[in-house]
């Protein structure tokens, strides 16, 4: 045990017989490490009796090996051992990545660490992601680990990505590079997988990953596709709501302004409200007065309208930094 605390196992093999803690109990003492990678834990055992079995089952045991046995035989444990290991370590990946989304604040970040994570979890080479942006139907490139020349623009249908989000589903392109993202091709791929950004059934945008033809290279497969899909969902969600954090943040501040604001012209619109209403003052500061006034109550409408303000959407120009408030299609149903 102080060798599994300090170093981790892959596989432990044990004896169920042996003094002190036999094989049982120390399968227990793995299955109860909190936080250790997933061991697959194999006993080798003369009691072949079913209610030792169970009794192993248990306790966390994945698999037996009956004495006598043959190298051959353990040979064939392992390569199921490596099958069950490499599918809980990936599943124990995406929740580790799953909380580190869900703990981070800064959208740009957040893509970032989409993107690599999602490399490392494919064993891909490049990688693409791409928002959709609903006014001009198109997938925009927000993060690339390959040379981009110029801004990326992809129409539903072209390349890995456009095909995924056409499709509301993965796609898996193996040595078909004509097909491939623009920034995948220039980066040398052969080979990709495209999964959309989907939350709630709303296109936010594409991943792709890519991987190039060298020698001996492992191909991508339906399981990578898989993980993948899920990776895009937990990505997707936590972008859409930091997203949604953002812009109700930015709600908040607007109705509290509209509050502080509106006072403020009360009191403004009221003197000039007096000053027109005075004999002694000169005609052409009364009609200034008047101008005050008239400005105020212009003023008032519009914080009326911010008041109105039930969801507020962001208009995005062709500068990526460029970005601003919409208010005209901010209005709630009832404006």
């Amino acid at each position: 045990m102080r060798l599994y605390d300090a170093h981790g196992a892959d596989v432990v093999i044990s004896d169920w017989m042996m003094p002190g803690l036999d094989g049982v109990q120390l399968c227990r003492e793995v299955r109860a490490r909190a936080g250790a990678p997933y061991t697959y834990f194999i006993l080798l055992t003369a009691l072949g009796d079913m209610e030792h079995r169970l009794a192993g089952m248990q306790a966390g045991v994945d698999d037996y090996v009956g004495k006598p046995f043959s190298i051959d035989d353990l040979e064939a444990r392992m390569i199921a051992a490596q099958r069950v290991t490499v599918v809980h370590r990936r599943q124990e990946q995406l929740l580790r990545m799953a909380r580190q989304f869900a703990a981070e604040a800064d959208p740009a970040r957040l893509v970032d660490e989409l993107l690599q994570e999602a490399i490392e979890l494919v064993e891909g080479a490049a990688g693409v992601v791409t928002r959709w942006d609903t006014e001009r139907r198109m997938l925009v490139l927000v993060a690339s680990t390959a040379p981009v020349l110029g801004a990326l623009e992809l129409r539903l249908g072209e390349g890995a990505s456009g095909r995924a989000a056409q499709t509301r589903a993965p796609v898996l392109l193996n040595g078909a590079e004509d097909r491939l993202d623009p920034v995948l091709r220039r980066a040398h791929m052969r080979s990709a997988v495209a999964v959309p950004l989907l939350h709630q059934g709303r296109l936010v945008g594409a991943l792709a990953i890519g991987k190039d033809a060298s020698p001996g290279a492992r191909v991508f497969t339906s399981e990578d596709v898989e993980l993948l899909d899920m990776l895009a969902t937990t990505g997707a969600s936590a972008l859409v709501a930091l997203e949604h954090a953002r812009l109700d943040g930015v709600l908040l501040a607007a109705r509290t302004a509209q509050h502080e604001l509106n006072n403020q012209l009360a009191v403004a619109r009221g003197y000039a409200e007096m000053l027109t209403g005075s004999p002694d003052l000169p005609p052409h500061l009364r009609d200034i007065a008047g101008e005050v006034m008239s400005a105020a109550d212009n003023a008032a409408g519009i914080l009326r309208q911010l008041r109105n303000i039930s969801t507020v959407r962001e208009q995005r120009w062709r500068a990526p930094s460029d970005t601003t408030i919409n208010l005209l299609r901010s209005q709630g149903p009832a404006d």
